[in-house]
């Protein structure tokens, strides 16, 4: 079959479902309009207050100075015994990612606590969806200090 002859089959095939589809959708049934519920609550949150006011952050705040320290100290010294200026920024730069990996490990756990509190707080709200407050313009309900209060049930 010439692709001439295909396009013409395709274009009254198209024609043919086109023809029938008014009908088909004047016999189905119509839906009841949507009507809001409980489980369509989208809840809002400020993450940077939930953080702040977590039972154990102050503690690693004092851990992550602690480490911070100590990781300066030693890279001072490290510094000090090389006398190559790229050598020196290697060590600094390698005592900075050890920060951060050990940051990111005292962090984690305080972070999933957040995450867990606010999936906690939306089951019993029965809210579908929690976006953070400074991506909302209007609406939603802040769960912001309900996330807290469950927050400092688990200390």
């Amino acid at each position: 079959m010439s692709s001439r002859k295909v396009l013409s089959l395709v274009i009254m095939l198209a024609l043919s479902v086109l023809s029938f589809a008014p009908s088909a959708l004047a016999a189905a049934p119509k839906k009841p309009a949507a009507t809001p519920s409980t489980a369509d609550f989208v809840g809002i949150v400020d993450r940077g207050e939930i953080l702040n006011n977590h039972p154990n952050l102050n503690k690693v705040r004092q851990q992550l100075s602690d480490i911070a320290r100590k990781k300066e100290n030693e890279a001072k010294a490290a510094a000090d015994k090389e006398t190559d200026t790229a050598k020196k920024a290697q060590v600094v730069q390698q005592k900075r990612m050890e920060l951060a990996q050990e940051e990111q490990k005292l962090m984690a756990p305080i972070y999933r606590d957040c995450e867990q509190a606010v999936r906690e707080v939306a089951v019993k709200k029965k809210l579908t969806l929690v976006l953070d407050k400074f991506v909302v313009l209007i609406g939603g309900v802040d769960i912001t200090q309900d996330v807290i209060q469950q927050l400092s049930k688990k200390k």
